[in-house]
């Protein structure tokens, strides 16, 4: 892909979900460009499945919370801040309550 794609492809992107021509600086270049039509064609198809789809909506899984957080539990990752959290957890709780039980002032 050169360099010229790399700039137009917005300008197509755009183009092709508007519905409107490329600006005119890029307008040469896309009409001589096979990749760059390719690219139009393909986002204008996207775009023209997307409308068609219109306000389509569709039913989570029943399951999908379970099975997000069994993934979770399974991911490296969300293990290791979870166990830091509950330590910073337990440590602001006895803060606040040390904090509440403190002796005051008569005032």
């Amino acid at each position: 892909m050169s360099a010229v794609c790399e700039i137009a492809s917005p300008f197509v992107a755009n183009g092709a979900v508007d519905g409107t021509e490329v600006v005119g600086l890029l307008r040469a270049h896309v009409a001589a460009c096979l990749k760059c039509q390719a690219r139009r064609a393909a986002m204008t198809r996207t775009a023209r499945e997307l409308t068609a789809m219109g306000d389509a909506r569709l039913k989570a899984p029943a399951d999908l919370e379970w099975r997000v957080m069994a993934s979770l539990e399974d991911d490296p990752a969300a293990k290791s801040w979870g166990a830091p959290v509950a330590v910073t957890a337990a440590v602001l709780s006895a803060a606040v309550l040390i904090w509440r039980r403190r002796p005051r002032a008569a005032g």
